[in-house]
């Protein structure tokens, strides 16, 4: 067993850098997640938190390549910012990951990064991006629902309490 796990290791450790794609690869990812967005936008545009719960299936927005270009698109945006730039840590927050389909939290509603907002696709005038600690999460504006959730996305960065 320990042989096993130790080959594993060698393995992931051979493997290089999370960002082994093409260009051609990553941009065919976010144009699949752009697409599952805007299909989900047009889908649920009365989505209503007290029957979100009972949506089926529950929307899957980050996939794993998603969530894999998405961390890639914000690692590059933080190492990529102006130097100077006032970045305020968040590992004093709770830690709890937000839950896909359930209410956002309204005492976790902060500004957005500007320096990930660039980074990050566009999204549809119903939808926005928000972080609830290091997790991204996408909310739908209308119904106030988390609809998506990329765990630890971000490491530390720049937030202002609206």
């Amino acid at each position: 067993m320990r042989i096993i796990a130790i080959g594993v290791l060698g393995i992931v450790l051979s493997g290089g850098p999370a960002a082994a794609q093409t260009v051609e690869e990553r941009a065919r990812v976010l144009r699949d997640f752009s697409q599952n967005v805007a299909n989900y936008a047009e889908r649920y545009q009365c989505l209503d938190p007290v029957h979100a719960p009972v949506l089926e299936p529950s929307p899957r927005i980050f996939t794993l390549p998603v969530a894999m270009v998405l961390r890639q698109l914000i690692a590059e945006a933080l190492q990529d910012r102006a130097p100077g730039t006032a970045m305020v840590g968040v590992a004093n927050w709770p830690r709890r990951h937000p839950a896909v389909l359930a209410p956002f939290p309204a005492e976790d509603l902060l500004e957005f990064p500007t320096v990930l907002a660039d980074a990050l696709p566009a999204l549809p005038a119903a939808l926005e991006y928000r972080l609830i600690g290091r997790d991204l999460v996408m909310r739908d504006l209308q119904s106030d629902v988390i609809i998506g959730v990329l765990p630890d996305a971000v490491g530390a960065v720049s937030t202002l309490k609206r």
